[in-house]
């Protein structure tokens, strides 16, 4: 990685030419990973202490499968980020409640190089990327990303990462506001590349009785119209969505007589969703994340293998925002988010 590094230090003012070979590195080395099982460390998620650690388990397969669980806390223990290939479930068993989307489909390998090529353009367009030598993070080499924004801009902030040599994945991120204060950090406390995981590591079924909202997306979906009529609360719409982006999908689940709604704007592998569901107070304002300012109302947002999740309440709606956009670019969708109409 150092010899790519400094033959492309010549090539500093050729952004194109730095994406292209970043993008092409990071895609290689996401399809060279067959499995992992993994220890994580977060620190600034508890959001009523920061400096808590929150420890999680996270097991992976080729290519998204992915079960991220919480180990403590223990008032958090057991929360879930599971996808396994087709459907994505999010658990809170403190509040007995999650949400699930089915019928997912795994993008091809162009797609998904096309979006890693596309963030990673983000970001070289923003950031100065500088390599150092690093210590070793959870016993494999590591060479140490130091990110600097080229100028201040909401929500951008420096970072360090540390990527694997063999997989450029980060091992350990740490982020600091445009104070110079920790903001957040991930650590791989232990990561096994060969672990063998077992037939049904990615099965997850909510408990029974549990209060789930299920989206479907070989469903056909409704109009807003439709969607307005049918639900309890203001269906809201984003204002401005990323180039390619548009609203694919209009879905409606209901538990009981409590409806709620998801809004697909994906384009290509790049992930977009909102789901809106009655605002039921704190329970949907998750504990764990970062406190973010969606607009004039406060919000969460945490990151889970790739994507960002934020949620937030606007009156009697609540939000929760999925992408593997870039955070700040989610920020700004979300920030965006207003009644049809207005």
């Amino acid at each position: 990685m150092r010899l790519l590094l400094a033959l492309l230090i010549p090539l500093a003012g050729c952004t194109g030419l730095r994406v292209h070979v970043g993008a092409h590195m990071l895609a290689s080395g996401l399809y060279a990973i067959e499995r992992y099982d993994a220890t994580i460390s977060e620190r600034g998620i508890l959001r009523a202490d920061p400096e808590t650690e929150v420890v999680k388990r996270v097991r992976y397969a080729r290519l998204w499968h992915v079960d991220a669980e919480v180990l403590s806390p223990a008032e958090h223990k057991g929360e879930r980020f599971v996808f396994d290939g087709e459907t994505l479930s999010v658990w809170w068993p403190r509040y007995f409640f999650g949400l699930r989307v089915r019928n997912l489909t795994v993008p091809p390998r162009n797609e998904v190089g096309d979006a890693i090529f596309s963030n990673t353009e983000w970001l070289l367009n923003r950031y100065e990327v500088d390599e150092h030598p690093a210590a070793p993070v959870a016993g494999r080499a590591v060479e140490e990303w130091v990110c600097t924004p080229d100028e201040p801009a909401p929500w951008r902030f420096p970072y360090q990462a540390a990527m694997d040599t063999r997989y450029f994945v980060p091992l350990r991120l740490d982020v600091q506001d445009h104070e110079g204060q920790p903001w957040y950090s991930m650590r791989f406390d232990a990561v096994d590349f060969e672990a063998e995981l077992p037939a049904d590591a990615f099965a997850f079924e909510f408990p029974e009785g549990a209060i789930v909202h299920d989206w479907d997306l070989a469903a056909p979906g409704v109009s807003l119209a439709e969607a307005d009529e049918r639900t309890e609360f203001p269906v809201l719409l984003p204002e401005h969505l990323p180039p390619g982006h548009a609203l694919k999908q209009v879905l409606l689940s209901d538990h009981g007589d409590v409806h709620g709604v998801a809004l697909i704007m994906n384009h290509r592998a790049r992930w977009l969703s909102l789901s809106e569901i009655p605002n039921m107070g704190p329970i949907l304002v998750p504990e764990l994340g970062l406190p973010v300012q969606i607009g004039e109302h406060e919000g969460v947002l945490n990151f889970v293998f790739g994507f960002t999740v934020i949620s937030w309440a606007v009156d009697t709606t609540a939000l929760t925002l999925i992408g593997n956009l870039p955070y700040p670019q989610l920020i700004e969708v979300a920030a965006s988010v207003r009644p049809r109409g207005e």
